[in-house]
Parts: structure tokens; sequence; C-alpha cells
């Protein structure tokens, strides 16, 4: 049951339940005081195609400029997912480099954290669902029964599936522009936040002053068709690397062959250890499902051949703590959120099928339908929405564009960044060859920073060239 459309997510903060709690009893945001930010929700229709459509309201917070001098186009940062939330970023933003001169806005996408979220427990059954040995089948009708459970809430809300796509959740955010008073703002935007900044440079072009963005997933690639391809490519090189390092391959030796000997033997013999109280069991889609986490970011790539001997060694420790890392991105995601936006986007382009042809293509990593495959048989059965051929098109624009991604990307390599930048004669690329999904950085920041300063240069790439190798633990 292992999913994929989790995965697009750029950056975690671990206090999303605070902070939300603490917006909605005053308008405060972690530490930060009301001096610091201005805060509030934002009305916007469900759907804007239906004239009766009912009233959404979209919390959002801007954190003031730093020297109380702000220039007159602000950020707004646009979080991955689909379904992240967003407001947890604003306490990693407030004394960044990024927030001296200008606004930064940040708002919960409609259908995540406090902006009418449903189903909000459904991560978490997720996760406890994983825990489990279960066959494929088994557990496939035991998720459908929570996600039943889940269509059902929503339909006593009254919540339109229809409305739950990139085109109104960029409209959201213009509204919020309009709003808040701003001529044009810079968009920042990583994983599923570039695929909204670049619907939001095609339906709202003029109000855009400057375009960031990262771990690129633009409309015309399909996720589904190439999502084992875009992993295995990732977890090779991986293998490739440590080999070619003399302390990682002397530390590992063999290690591809390791890991593959210990997925087979995972197929017959999982294993089973505590986690938070409870028997985690792990089997071989649970193997697969965490080294795909690890492959996000550089500092977790460091840890994966020693994840490989901590399972041939049964580390519980080691364990829990790749477990901690997938379970704090799937309670991130609001999930129901999530498949309205897939199943309208994607669907409609590459579906269960194409994903069972590329899964073909890599006999190694084939042990069965449930690696990364039941979301797409839950978008099937979630709405019957399916988005116009325009979803799926090249967006075409002279907007200053600043885009980066990381080699080792297991989700949106380097070559969706390429397909992107296609089509955006004013773009400056880099890669960053030592990082994964997520290339937060002082090197990256200072780029940014460089580039919204004066996005007609192109900004100092040197740094990335020269980024430290990966510390291989």
């Amino acid at each position: 049951m292992k999913m994929a459309s989790i995965l697009l997510l750029m950056f975690v903060i671990f206090s999303c339940d605070q902070t939300n709690q603490n917006f909605i009893e005053g308008c405060a945001v972690g530490g930060l005081t009301k001096e610091k930010f201005d805060c509030g929700y934002l009305e916007v229709p469900e759907n804007r195609n239906d004239p009766d459509s009912r009233t959404l309201k979209l919390a959002y917070v801007v954190v003031k400029a730093r020297n109380g001098n702000p220039k007159a186009d602000p950020i707004v940062y646009l979080q991955g997912g689909p379904g992240g939330a967003t407001l947890p970023m604003v306490e990693y933003f407030d004394n960044h480099p990024m927030s001296y001169d200008r606004d930064f806005v940040f708002m919960d996408q409609r259908g995540t954290g406090f902006s009418e979220a449903s189903c909000t427990d459904l991560s978490q059954k997720i996760i406890e669902l994983i825990a489990k040995d279960l066959k494929p089948e088994e557990e496939f009708n035991v998720l459908w029964g929570d996600v039943s459970d889940c269509k059902k809430e929503m339909a006593v809300k009254g919540v339109d599936m229809a409305g739950y796509n990139s085109r109104e959740n960029a409209a959201d955010f213009d509204d919020l522009r309009k709003e808040l008073g701003y001529e044009q703002w810079n968009l920042f935007g990583g994983s599923y936040g570039s695929r909204l900044a670049l619907t939001y440079m095609r339906d709202f072009p003029d109000y855009v002053r400057s375009s960031v963005m990262l771990g690129m997933f633009p409309p015309h690639v399909n996720m589904y068709s190439k999502f084992i391809s875009n992993f295995v490519r990732s977890l090779e090189h991986v293998f490739v690397a440590c080999a070619n390092d003399e302390d990682c391959n002397q530390s590992y030796p063999d290690l591809r062959n390791e890991y593959f000997n210990l997925l087979n033997s995972l197929v017959d013999s999982p294993f089973s250890f505590k986690y938070q109280g409870k028997s985690f069991t792990l089997n071989v889609q649970d193997m697969l499902l965490l080294t795909h986490q690890m492959l996000y970011e550089k500092e977790s790539i460091a840890l994966v051949p020693a994840y490989v001997m901590a399972i041939k060694s049964r580390n519980e420790e080691a364990l829990i703590n790749a477990v901690n890392l997938m379970a704090a991105r799937a309670q991130f995601i609001n999930m129901a959120m999530n498949w309205m936006v897939q199943a309208y986007e994607e669907l409609p382009f590459a579906g269960p099928e194409d994903f069972v042809a590329d899964v073909a293509n890599y006999p190694d990593y084939n042990f069965g339908m449930a690696f990364f495959q039941s979301d797409n048989h839950i978008l099937e059965r979630w709405h019957s929405f399916r988005a116009a051929a325009i979803e799926n098109e090249p967006v075409k624009s002279n907007i200053p564009s600043f885009v980066a991604n990381g080699f080792y990307d297991p989700v949106t390599p380097p070559s969706y960044a390429e397909k992107a930048v296609e089509h955006l004669p004013n773009s400056f690329y880099v890669e960053f060859p030592n990082d994964g999904h997520s290339t937060y950085s002082d090197c990256y920041f200072g780029m940014v920073k460089a580039f919204l300063d004066d996005p007609s240069k192109n900004p100092d790439n040197g740094c990335a060239e020269s980024t430290s190798p990966i510390e291989w633990k």
C-alpha cells in the first residue's frame, strides 16, 4: 500500500500541531509576536465554476520584513504535497535572510492545516496500517475502509471535490494578493509548490515579478509513468557513489548486493520491533518505502548504507529513526486534499497501467503490486473529476525564474527541471550534485537572495559546484 503521492513535499518542520492551535486561539504563531506579523482568514469560493459554491476560510500569515522598510514585492511561499501544511514554515523563515527586506506571505492551502482540512486523522491511520504485515489485498481492503469513512465525513461537510486542484489553488493565492494589496509578488515553491507556481504563472502572469522553484514538478510530466524509474535512478546512483568513495566502500563493501539480499530475505521473513509502544513489522515493502524517504535530503542519503546494515543486524534504534522520518512526512500531509489534486491532475494522463509498465522494467525492485501502488487505485475511486488537457501542457513564460534541483532527487529528478526550463527562456537553472529532493542550504539561499535582488542577472552558482560531498555514516 506504500503511498507514492505523499512524497511531493519539500521540507518539514515538526511543530505543526502547536503552531496551528496557537493560530486558532489567538493569531499567534509559535514564538512570534503580533508585532512581527499579520494574520487572518481569506474567504474564497470552494468551486469557482459553481455559482452556488460554499465558501472556504483559508488561514494566512504575513511575516513583516525585519528591516522595517519592506520592498513593494513580497515573497509568497507555496508548499509542497499536495496537502502539506504551510503555517509551520513561518518560524523557519522568520529570521531568515529572505525575510530581511521583504514581507513573507504564508497561507495554508485549501484543505490543509487550518484551511478547512478534512479527515485529519487519515495519515496516522495509514502509518498504523504500514506497521502491520498484511498481504497487498488485505492491506488495500483495510485502507479502503478508512478511505470510505473519510469520504462519508466529507459528504456530511458538503465538500465539493471538484474544487481541489492547482487551478483553484492558484486562484486562491491571487485573491490573497488582492486582499493584501500587492501589485506583484515573488513566487517561492518547491516540489508540488513548483507545480502550483507554474500554474499561477500561467493563469496570473501580470502579477509575478519573479519565480523561485525547487524540485521541479511541471504539469507536462506524468508522475506515475516514471515513479519507479526515478526511484531506481536515485538509489542506483547512491550505490555507485558509495562504491566510488574509499571510506564508504571499505565500511560497506558490495552495498548493492547486500541491499537486494535483504529485500529478498524480507519476502519470507519480515521481522518485528517496537515502535511507539506497538509492534511494527518490517517487510519488503517497508524497506523500499523507507529507502525512498531517505533519498530526499543529503543528510539522510548519507545514512542509506548504515540503514541497510541496520536491517541486516536488526538494529531497532536505527530502524525506529527511519520510521520516524517517514511518519513525520506522512503526518504533515492531508491525504484527502492530496488525493483530490492527484486524481484530478494525474489520472487523466497516467494511471495504474503506466505504473505497472514502469515497475516491469525493473525486476530487481518488483516485489509485488503493493509497492507504491495502492494510491493509484484509491485515486480511481476517490472522485470522478478529471482535468482538461491544459493541465498536462508545459507552462510557457518569460517571467524571470530561478530553478534548482538535487542530483539524487528520487521523485522529481533533474530531467523534470530540464523539461520545465525548456519553456522558460528567461530562467536560470542550477543542479546541486550532492543533494536530493531538497537543496535548502546557505549556498542555495544565497543564490535565491541574489536572484531576488536582481532577477535579470544569473546568480553565481560556484558554491553549488563546490558543495561538500556526501559524508557517509
